[in-house]
């Protein structure tokens, strides 16, 4: 019997098992654990009910072989407390005066079968083996449940943190928007800033220019630099600005004066440049200002801003 027990390595005893005897006789806890060894299950006995919940609190047992009739207590009323206590264990009665009451009572109680002695041991190692695999089965189930529950609860705390971040970037998005709403104003603002101090500071010096003797014969032009382009710079902002972000000063001032509504030839006058110079300026303009089809007034494009 020792040779065999020898034979069976360490992992495969692990692997096949854990049993506890309960038994107030020493002599037959002996026997079925030294039985169990044979078998490849390791196993451990005890001789009262104090020491069975011990050593259950100790080992990792899948199965506890337990007498009917202990010395203090009856095995049938620890069923209960070793099913809530530790619910995948799978609990054999044992006991030498079987009577049909006895074994329904057991089975009802909980326990996993019921066996009278003295016990056959080929159907003793029939039983505790399906006891063990169910036990392992089970053992399994509530890890496979657990691993599944912490998943359960990652995704959860993902989710969260999803929708927290999402939330901040929706608050971000309207802090972004906010802010670009006040950089507008703000350069609206300033635009109105400067061109008021434009006009404020360049008009007095165009005044004061017109008085010059000198300068008579351009007081026409002059007078327009007042009362057209710094009066359509004060009045139109928005569409100003855009214009002198994409055109030359030459391209602007063309723009500003086909906006007042003067034709190619007055705009050639004005300036002192040819007919053919300010179509191509008006060419220009047109391509900067992305007017590609020929349906749309340039004149009308300017005022509609």
């Amino acid at each position: 019997m020792v040779s065999e027990i020898e034979s069976l390595s360490a992992v495969e005893r692990r692997d096949a098992g854990k049993v506890l005897i309960v038994d107030d006789d020493h002599a037959i806890c002996e026997v079925l654990r030294e039985m169990m060894l044979v078998w490849g299950v390791q196993a451990s006995s005890a001789l009262d009910a104090e020491a069975l919940f011990a050593a259950c609190e100790e080992g990792d047992y899948g199965v506890i072989l337990l007498d009917v009739y202990l010395d203090d207590v009856s095995g049938l009323d620890l069923i209960p407390t070793l099913k809530e206590q530790f619910p995948t264990i799978k609990v054999i009665i044992m006991t030498g005066y079987a009577d049909k009451e006895t074994a329904v009572t057991a089975l009802r109680l909980g326990a996993f079968d019921f066996l009278e002695k003295p016990i056959d041991m080929d159907f003793l190692s029939h039983v505790v083996q399906r006891a063990l695999d169910l036990h392992r089965a089970e053992e399994k189930e509530l890890e496979l449940l657990q691993d599944l529950k912490e998943s359960q609860e990652e995704l959860l705390d993902h989710k969260n943190r999803l929708e927290h971040l999402n939330l901040r970037l929706l608050e971000t998005n309207k802090a972004l928007t906010v802010f670009a709403q006040n950089i507008d104003r703000e350069r609206e603002e300033l635009q109105k800033r400067i061109l008021f101090k434009l006009k404020s500071v360049v008009s007095p010096a165009i005044q004061k220019l017109q008085t010059n003797k000198n300068l008579l014969d351009r007081g026409s032009e002059l007078e327009f630099l007042i009362t057209q382009m710094i009066e359509e710079l004060t009045s139109d902002l928005t569409m100003d600005g855009k214009l002198s972000s994409v055109l030359s000063p030459t391209e602007f001032r063309i723009a500003t004066l086909i906006k007042n509504g003067l034709t190619t030839e007055d705009i050639a006058t004005q300036l002192s440049v040819s007919p053919s110079t300010v179509r191509t300026h008006r060419k220009n303009i047109r391509r900067k200002l992305k007017i590609n089809s020929t349906q749309y007034n340039l004149k009308n494009y300017l005022l509609s801003g």
